[in-house]
């Protein structure tokens, strides 16, 4: 009698961010981990309101989360994941995890984050929790200056991506100075703060 094989274990990426707005250097690391770490389905998340994060998101929730959707209308692997938005309050890392493992009780996810944001987890809540529930995806936006976390349960693989010469931060300063924007957020992002007019002045930082 054949033995049954067991069927591949799921492979859920998950990034999160205020995406305020999403850009083309968001949208270039979707890619890049789906194809580098074979992932069958990529979640973004766009927080309500990052809990390290001083400030209110320039955009509303609700145009933030208009735009990430546009993004992964256009890529078949990468889906929404609403959560955070749709609780209207700060939410930690670790209790959105919980959510996407309740949907995928038995996937492996892989937690994408920034270099700069990966160097600041001893600030993160809840971390040894979320260091035993997934495996850190670190992608780099400059070259890497800041020592690596220690955290005795944390695994982590460090992206081989190009550096990325853009920021949301650098994005939000062109529309308060007035400056074109074209070409640092995708097309249809563009297109949809050109149809709802916040690319003026009048949505400032």
């Amino acid at each position: 009698m054949p033995k049954l094989s067991c069927p591949p274990l799921l492979k859920i990426g998950f990034f999160g961010g205020t995406f305020d707005p999403i850009h083309t250097g968001h949208e270039f690391i979707c890619e890049e981990a789906i194809k580098e770490f074979e992932l069958d389905k990529l979640l973004l998340c766009p927080a309500y309101q990052a809990p390290l994060r001083n400030t209110s998101p320039l955009f509303t929730a609700e145009q933030r989360l208009a735009m990430v959707r546009l993004v992964a209308e256009n890529h078949s692997r990468v889906a929404i994941f609403d959560f955070e938005i749709n609780k209207k309050q700060a939410s930690f890392t670790w209790q959105t995890i919980q959510e996407v493992r309740r949907i995928y009780p038995k996937a492996k996810i892989l937690l994408l984050i920034g270099y700069d944001q990966f160097t600041q987890l001893s600030k993160w809540k809840f971390l040894n929790e979320l260091s035993q529930a997934v495996h850190f995806v670190v992608f780099a936006r400059e070259q890497p200056r800041a020592p690596l976390p220690t955290c005795s349960e944390l695994s982590f693989t460090l992206m081989n991506n190009s550096l990325l010469n853009i920021s949301s931060t650098s994005i939000r300063e062109h529309l308060h100075q007035g400056n074109s924007i074209e070409g640092m957020v995708p097309k249809g992002v563009y297109s949809y703060l050109q149809t709802k007019h916040l690319l003026t002045n009048s949505n400032q930082i």
